[in-house]
């Protein structure tokens, strides 16, 4: 059965982050469909100069419509923007696994979403530089990918060429099985 993935575009997105999160969901033979969407469904020029087009706007995005959701990074994180997405985030924490990486970090941190759970990130004092009110400082792991109540965090510099990619494809792969078992169960009782 194919999932999808939607992912939250914005001006300056870095595309290699989506790029890398779909190549490993997909190499472990993943079925996966992505549905971009952005504040207002109106073009975007991600931050290496491609302009993209999404698929949908963000007010027609509801977390029953998508199996895994995607926050690439971008300075516009660190500038305090993107905050039209932060009621969709709160609706899809616990209920649809959550991938944020780089500095989209800061905006689960702002909502209070890594002040109890293991989390990772650039680093604790990066997150609390930009976000004044995150408590997570004792839940922060320096790995490149840490998943926990269906919030995965990956740190930016992992999604580089050759810096630990093997963890984010096992954590994502991780993802495909147990969305999998979920949605086979839910066909089964229908």
């Amino acid at each position: 059965m194919k999932k999808t993935c939607a992912a939250f575009l914005f001006e300056g997105f870095l595309d290699h982050h989506l790029s890398a999160a779909l190549a490993c969901l997909s190499s472990r033979g993943g079925d996966w469909s992505l549905e971009t969407f952005s504040v207002r469904g109106a073009s975007v020029t991600s931050a290496t100069g491609f302009k993209v087009i999404p698929h949908a706007s963000l007010e027609y995005m509801r977390p029953e419509d998508f199996d895994v959701l995607l926050l690439p990074g971008g300075a516009r994180w660190e500038k305090g923007d993107n905050l039209e997405i932060f009621s969709l985030l709160v609706s899809v924490a616990g209920c649809r696994p959550l991938v944020a990486m780089g500095e989209a970090v800061l905006g689960l941190a702002d909502l209070g979403l890594l002040d109890d759970i293991p989390h990772t990130g650039c680093r604790p004092g990066y997150i609390k530089r930009f976000c004044p009110e995150y408590m997570g400082a004792a839940f922060f792991r320096h790995q490149p990918c840490v998943s926990a109540r269906k919030i995965i965090t990956i740190d930016g510099a992992a999604l580089l060429p050759g810096h630990g990619m093997l963890g984010l494809f096992d954590t994502l792969q991780e993802i495909y099985a147990n969305t999998h078992e979920l949605f086979d169960q839910e066909q089964q009782r229908t």
